[in-house]
């Protein structure tokens, strides 16, 4: 799934998200458009909020698959 999939599942908007998060709407915002990858600790951030796990999200999965990230243990 999407991230933007994941977050309207838990019926959350990016600013709420983010709040949650501590992290900035326009990190959400860039991840979800595929302007941005994901960090791992920006993925550790979200992903417990989501209750998901990382690698049921495209987004997180693709950092983790590139190497760009160590996956989430």
């Amino acid at each position: 799934m999407k991230l933007k999939e994941a977050r309207k599942r838990k019926l959350l908007t990016v600013d709420e998200l983010a709040t949650k998060a501590g992290i900035a709407p326009s990190t959400i915002n860039k991840i979800e458009q595929g302007d941005s990858v994901p960090s791992l600790k920006t993925i550790r951030k979200i992903a417990p909020i989501l209750e998901i796990d990382p690698l049921d999200v495209e987004e997180f999965k693709a950092a983790i698959e590139k190497g760009t990230i160590e996956q989430p243990k």
